[in-house]
């Protein structure tokens, strides 16, 4: 038996997590709105995943050495290849089922999506100006002739191809226009309209309306057009020329990407076979890397569709204050008394943003120290680090100039710091620093000086964290201080190896102490011991850890994973994996936080993590796992997982890998847990218990 029949494969385990995506835009109890939002949501995820997954498996594929390994799941590149594909087809044709359900529920209410066909005259004059006004100084035709190579078409855009055809001369002739969406041109376009309706239109059928007026100078019969869209392989290679920085390398290589191979094209089903052959030969495109869509493509756009009316948008939910948190009182001096654990987006992220602003100007505070993986676009963070720079404080701040799909903005946000004066760090060889860290020095008592310490499961990003579920702990601990100055200090000194009191840490030691936590709830479950294990995470692909997994459920270690997208264990797999339970939840926020509780013989071990399961993060990133000290924060974290654990609204049970089945309390009180801990938290914030 191959043991890599023990894995549910990676890839095909993450399409389940966006067919769970999908779901939701299906789901007739969300908000109409919502639920386009979720298909926007949709659609991003799978165009990532075929620039980074797919074009993955494609170079293993034609790789000679590579393309007859077996991957977990049992599978080779080339077959794996051939299930994705077929499972993105039969997906989008569920996207395009539920979009067109979603338009007429809309229009069942007076908000109708026209296109260039539907227009009354007052609407094509209206849409007539406002592409002679915004639109039309934005669009370049780029012409296709046999003898001319395609100029460069970039993967992040949606294009029209362009047929004119001629009776005379029985020739067609093909353009491409690219459709110009930003800020000041976006994709959805409210027309006037009349009795109570709502008329919204593409701006793409805007140009179609007007095409005669673009190719005004040619002579046809007929003109027409239909979209496309373009993915590129999204891998960022990095040359060996050792006489180059970081920054140097990761720019030549952030345009090697930018012309990265195009590994799928995915093209409106009525294209004429003779431009799809045109575009498929240019691009050098094989047939099985084709992928017939709809009328309009990058329906990712769909995640900014306008808010029309705020009954058919979710209801807000606000973040709340931290009960110990009072504004304008000093954080130093709380978190000095007690540790302070901090539940995104329940409650605001702008208490990090304080304690920030607060180390900027405290005249006892010397030194910032912080890891950036992910910023906001003009980010309070980074201004309040220029802040404490520019009052004399000494801030150190290491950027992971690879984190992916930001590289360019975080290698800005380098040039933003340096100016400032601060000492900014990037780079250590073979290892991307994801940690989460924030290590502030203050100058107190008798001269002595005491760390603050802030440790995340998500980035310093003031805008994912109104979205994102995370957990971060502020604390004075001395040990976590310590620990903190030793990571920033291999960070700066790039010393081979380091030993941390009580964080745990990769690559070095964070997959031993997992293992020996593992192992100690084998030994007491055998002992006749209460014993348990909770993980709730990202990712859990990890095939060593799984195996420690599935030895502990063996043992009768009762284990509950919740997981939001890949999950290589197999669930309630007889002699396998009988005591290990696993569910997926997808609602409103986006569950992003890491946190492991282990029951020790009921004196509870509970950890917070930048870390998934994953092989990457526990070899090849330095990462921390944070223990929770403080006996009520134990507790805290427990309900957390308590409360998402009897979900039975958005938790989807994973027994059945790909199958997706709610979980469903038959005669119960219905239990959704993110509105269930919004309640929670905005209970203490007001003082009421809940």
């Amino acid at each position: 038996m191959n043991p890599m029949d023990d894995f549910y494969n990676r890839e095909l385990s993450w399409l389940a997590f966006n067919r769970r995506v999908l779901q939701e835009a299906g789901d007739k109890s969300v908000p109409l709105f919502q639920r386009l939002r979720f298909l926007g949501i949709y659609s991003n995820n799978n165009d990532e995943f075929v620039k980074v997954r797919v074009a993955n498996l494609v170079r293993i594929e034609k790789d000679k050495r590579e393309k007859n390994r077996i991957l977990s799941g049992g599978y080779r590149a080339k077959d794996l290849l051939s299930t994705i594909t077929g499972e993105i087809d039969e997906a989008q044709k569920k996207f395009s089922r539920i979009y067109e359900q979603i338009l007429s529920e809309m229009a069942a209410l007076g908000i109708h999506m026209v296109d260039e066909t539907m227009l009354n005259g007052e609407q094509e004059q209206f849409c007539r100006t406002y592409f002679l006004e915004t639109v039309s100084r934005r669009i370049i035709p780029l012409f296709l002739r046999k003898t001319v190579p395609i100029p460069f078409l970039p993967d992040h855009e949606i294009y029209l191809g362009v047929c004119m055809k001629s009776k005379k001369t029985s020739k067609n002739n093909f353009a491409i226009l690219q459709i110009p969406v930003g800020n000041s041109c976006p994709r959805f376009i409210q027309l006037p309209s009349v009795d109570k309706r709502c008329d919204i239109i593409f701006q793409d059928d805007i140009i179609r309306l007007c095409l005669k007026d673009i190719f005004f100078m040619f002579s046809y019969d007929s003109i027409q057009a239909f979209t496309f869209k373009l993915i590129r392989d999204a891998s960022l290679t990095l040359d060996d020329d050792l006489s180059k920085s970081l920054l140097e390398k990761m720019e030549k290589g952030l345009g090697r990407r930018l012309h990265g191979k195009p590994v799928r094209l995915i093209y409106d089903r009525e294209m004429p076979d003779d431009l799809l052959r045109t575009l498929a030969s240019k691009l050098k495109l094989k047939e099985n890397e084709l992928q017939a869509g709809g009328r309009y493509h990058m329906m990712r756009d769909l995640i900014m569709f306008p808010v029309l009316r705020r009954e058919l948008e979710s209801p807000p939910m606000p973040p709340q204050l931290h009960p110990d948190i009072v504004p304008f009182s000093g954080i130093f001096k709380k978190t000095a008394r007690k540790d302070i654990l901090l539940a995104f987006p329940y409650q605001t992220f702008t208490h990090v943003i304080d304690f920030l602003r607060e180390s900027a100007v405290d005249p006892k505070v010397e030194s910032i120290h912080i890891t950036l993986y992910r910023t906001a676009p003009e980010s309070k963070v980074v201004t309040a680090l220029v802040s404490a720079a520019q009052n004399g404080k000494k801030v150190v701040a290491f950027i992971e100039l690879m984190a992916r799909f930001d590289e360019e903005h975080n290698a800005d946000i380098v040039d933003e710091l340096q100016k400032a004066g601060i000492q900014v760090i990037h780079g250590v060889p073979s290892l991307k620093v994801h940690c989460k860290l924030l290590l502030v020095r203050r100058r107190e008592s008798a001269g002595n000086c005491r760390g603050y310490v802030y440790i995340g499961t998500g980035n310093f990003n003031e805008a994912t964290a109104k979205i994102y579920s995370d957990f971060g702990l502020l604390t004075s601990d001395k040990d976590f201080a310590a620990d903190a100055r030793t990571i920033f200090s291999f960070l700066v000194t790039m010393h081979k190896r380091f030993v941390c009191k009580k964080l745990l840490t990769s690559p070095y030691f964070l997959r031993r102490e997992l293992k020996n936590l593992i192992n100690r709830e084998i030994k007491n479950a055998k002992e006749g011991k209460h014993a348990y294990i909770y993980i709730k995470c990202n990712n859990i692909t990890d095939e060593k850890i799984i195996n420690h997994i599935y030895k502990a459920g063996m043992n009768g270690v009762d284990i509950r994973i919740i997981v939001r997208s890949s999950c290589c264990l197999y669930i309630n797999k007889p002699s396998l994996s009988d005591n290990i339970k696993a569910v997926s939840i997808v609602d409103n926020f986006l569950e992003h936080a890491r946190l492991m509780i282990f029951c020790n013989n009921d004196d509870i071990d509970v950890y917070i993590s930048s870390a998934d399961l994953m092989t990457r993060n526990l070899d090849r990133r330095l990462e921390i796992a944070a223990p929770i000290l403080d006996r009520q924060l134990k507790k805290e974290l427990k309900y957390f997982f308590d409360i998402q654990w009897s979900d039975n609204v958005k938790a989807r049970d994973l027994a059945v890998a790909g199958e997706n089945a709610y979980v469903r309390n038959s005669g119960g009180t219905p239990v959704r847990s993110q509105a269930v801990l919004y309640e929670h938290y905005r209970s203490l914030a007001s003082g009421v218990p809940s």
